[in-house]
């Protein structure tokens, strides 16, 4: 019996608990990068002007709102946990989920707020290299989450 609680311990609950605090921490990062970014000035050295230009534009209107859209479910998650942990009576320990909700809220609402403001001042924000690898860091992040808590689920209670 205390084998299978081991085992329950080092397979699933540990890593769901890394995984629940590496996700958000990773677009943390991101975001804090943000504040040493400084616009970039190109000049060129020839004299000529180039004709045909390719110029890739990023969808500003739904990078923020699909950024929004993500704190508002870390803020719903944060308070369902607390409604729960309320009538339940029961406070779930080692779950990671408030350090995932404040880390997810403040990660995601910082990156859309400093990501608009340091677009507006010239700097290509949603161009940038750290801040694609950290979204796209968090979302396989998130994905492995939901097959650990999958896995968890389908064992029921047979490991308790």
């Amino acid at each position: 019996m205390v084998f299978m609680i081991v085992l329950k311990v080092a397979f699933l609950v540990l890593p769901t608990f890394v995984a629940r605090v590496l996700s958000p921490s990773v677009v943390l990062l991101a975001t804090l990068s943000l504040f040493f970014s400084h616009p970039q000035n190109l000049r060129s050295s020839s004299p000529i002007t180039p004709v045909v230009v390719a110029n890739a534009v990023p969808r500003r209107a739904l990078i923020l709102s699909l950024l929004s859209l993500i704190a508002l479910t870390y803020l719903l998650d944060g308070l369902f946990f607390v409604v729960y942990a309320v009538l339940d009576n029961d406070w779930p320990r080692h779950s990671g989920i408030p350090i995932n909700t404040v880390t997810g809220l403040v990660a995601f609402s910082g990156l859309a707020a400093l990501g608009s403001w340091k677009e507006i001042h010239g700097v290509e924000v949603w161009l940038l290299q750290r801040v694609k690898v950290a979204i796209a860091a968090a979302l396989a992040l998130d994905i492995s989450l939901a097959v650990m808590l999958a896995l968890y689920m389908s064992q029921g209670p047979s490991c308790e």
